[in-house]
């Protein structure tokens, strides 16, 4: 099984959660917007609402805040589930250095979530001071925010995807390679997920071919490629297979560079055969 396949309904779980976050942001953001409403009759915002502004900016500042905290821990748990998915078991009973990794792939992205609302909170309190200034219409404030609120949940939305699906393919990885390192018996990473017209220069290259070590490779986005594989919202994965198995079903296996070495492994597998064969 791939990272994709057991982290993929993680993730989505991982988006309900975040959706259902930013619909009851968005009614507490009205909520508090609201108090900037002036006389009846009225639409514009006057420069006498300054000290309920003053406020205002403090609560919009104070629930961004929590929010990132929040989306924060829903990250970090989707990603510990995912883990699980992937290998069957609580990340807790990895070993020390894969947790290690995982570790830094999360906090990574968490990091990436919380800057995310940082900037939503500066670009929303700028919003507020310039309808305040300019006595523009409370209506058009709102507006504005929801606009906000909507990039910034797109952003966010990725991050979140990003960590969940990172993770699970880097413990596929980290996975197979101890276990090739435990027992001698050597795996290729097959890249597997949809060809088709919106499959990045990457995924073109690779999709359907067995590679010796993924982590050699470049995506070109700067990002590892055994955790993004084509880069960020990637729909592609790695499925470690033994390499018997692989030629078996007809896989070319190529190195870092590009370059067939299919050739280079059938005369091990020729000799295992014979050893088993004289056993």
């Amino acid at each position: 099984m791939s990272g994709a396949d057991a982290a993929g309904p993680v993730a989505d779980s991982a988006i309900g959660d975040l959706r259902a976050v930013r619909d009851a942001l968005q009614r507490d953001l009205l909520r508090v917007l609201l108090q900037l409403d002036t006389n009846p009759g009225e639409d514009s915002l006057v420069r006498r609402q300054g000290q309920t502004a003053v406020a205002v900016y403090r609560q919009i500042e104070r629930r961004l805040a929590d929010l990132g905290d929040e989306i924060a821990n829903v990250t970090g748990a989707r990603a510990v589930e995912a883990v699980a998915a992937v290998v069957g078991a609580p990340p807790a009973t990895l070993p020390l250095d894969v947790r290690a990794e995982l570790d830094q792939i999360v906090n990574g992205q968490i990091g990436d979530v919380v800057a995310v609302f940082r900037a939503a909170n500066d670009e929303i309190r700028q919003a507020v001071a310039r309808g305040i200034t300019t006595g523009g219409s409370l209506a058009d404030l709102v507006s504005a925010v929801s606009d906000q609120m909507d990039v910034t949940f797109r952003q966010a939305q990725a991050a979140v995807d990003a960590a969940v699906m990172a993770a699970g393919r880097r413990a596929v990885v980290s996975i197979a390679l101890d276990v090739e390192e435990d027992t001698d018996e050597q795996m290729v990473f097959v890249y597997v997920g949809p060809r088709d017209a919106k499959n990045r220069p990457f995924c073109r290259q690779w999709v359907g071919k067995a590679v010796v070590d993924p982590r050699k490779l470049d995506n070109k986005q700067g990002l590892p490629v055994e955790d993004y594989c084509g880069g960020y919202n990637c729909r592609h994965s790695w499925a470690p297979t033994p390499i018997p198995l692989a030629l078996e079903n007809g896989y070319r296996i190529y190195d870092e560079t590009g370059a067939d070495v299919t050739e280079r492994f059938r005369p091990r597998m020729l000799e295992a055969s014979a050893v088993v064969d004289v056993g």
